[in-house]
């Protein structure tokens, strides 16, 4: 049989004893290894000429073959032996960082192209928000990519789905079947983009916004006066809009004006 692996770099291949598979299971590493996918995915991205493109975990560097021939490429992976291979293979064609893009100060960027962790999905993301980009091209696990583009009213729709929003418009691209990854994940994959723009309301305190967000998706099967009761005890409630509502009905614009009448009464 045929190895799913044939054709790569072998260097990958020749890691110390301690770069184990137990290790690659600690990490998320999940390496695609079907070309066509990321031929599609790179094209999904549209990258202009003269566009700065980030990488995150490129991994055995199958999506970092076609992103360095699209423009300047800044690549980050965590692992330590998987780096130092990817600045072997790729000198002189990309900038390969060893790090953690938790920890990372990212530098302004057009296009962010990447097969997440699993694992820290939630956390790369809302890092990805604190910095400039223009759009993204990035593999989630399915359900996760489910929650993030989830509209109102439907049942994956909850807190993910309304902070995203806030950021950027989120689209699914197509899905990838766990079969395209060695090892494979328990799951299928889906590709979805994200493109910045600002959202159509204006906040007047971001952390109460949050903090309505968490409180009527944590319990969102009761009522939206009874969710606020308990994080807003000291605030008059009963004669807002949308409180005998449940919050999957609530589009984001409706819960930012309900966020921003809360804090004017905090403020007061």
């Amino acid at each position: 049989m045929t190895s799913p692996l044939q054709g790569e770099d072998r260097r990958f291949d020749s890691a110390p004893a301690h770069h184990s598979r137990r290790k690659q299971k600690m990490l998320g590493q999940n390496f695609l290894i079907d070309d066509n996918i990321a031929k599609k995915i790179v094209n999904l991205a549209d990258i202009g000429s003269d566009e700065k493109i980030l990488e995150i975990g490129p991994g055995r560097g199958i999506l970092t073959d076609l992103l360095v021939e699209k423009g300047p490429l800044l690549a980050v992976e965590k692992d330590k032996w998987l780096a130092v291979v990817l600045k072997q293979k790729f000198a002189d064609k990309a900038d390969i960082v060893e790090g953690d893009i938790l920890d990372f100060d990212i530098p302004d960027i057009d296009v962010i192209v990447a097969n997440l962790p699993y694992s820290i999905s939630s956390p790369i993301l809302f890092r990805l928000f604190n910095y400039k980009w223009e759009r993204a091209v990035l593999m989630f696990q399915e359900e996760f990519a489910n929650r993030l583009v989830a509209k109102p009213g439907s049942k994956t729709y909850g807190r993910l789905s309304v902070m995203a929003n806030h950021y950027a418009e989120t689209k699914k691209l197509f899905k990838v079947s766990k079969t395209a990854f060695q090892p494979q994940p328990k799951i299928h994959s889906q590709v979805v983009k994200l493109t910045r723009r600002e959202p159509n309301y204006v906040l007047d305190d971001f952390t109460t916004f949050e903090q309505v967000v968490r409180s009527i998706f944590t319990h969102r099967r009761k009522k939206i006066r009874n969710c606020l009761k308990l994080n807003f005890k000291d605030i008059e409630l009963d004669d807002l809009e949308n409180m005998d509502e449940r919050a999957e009905v609530l589009e984001p614009k409706e819960i930012a004006e309900l966020s921003n009448k809360i804090f004017a009464r905090k403020s007061k």
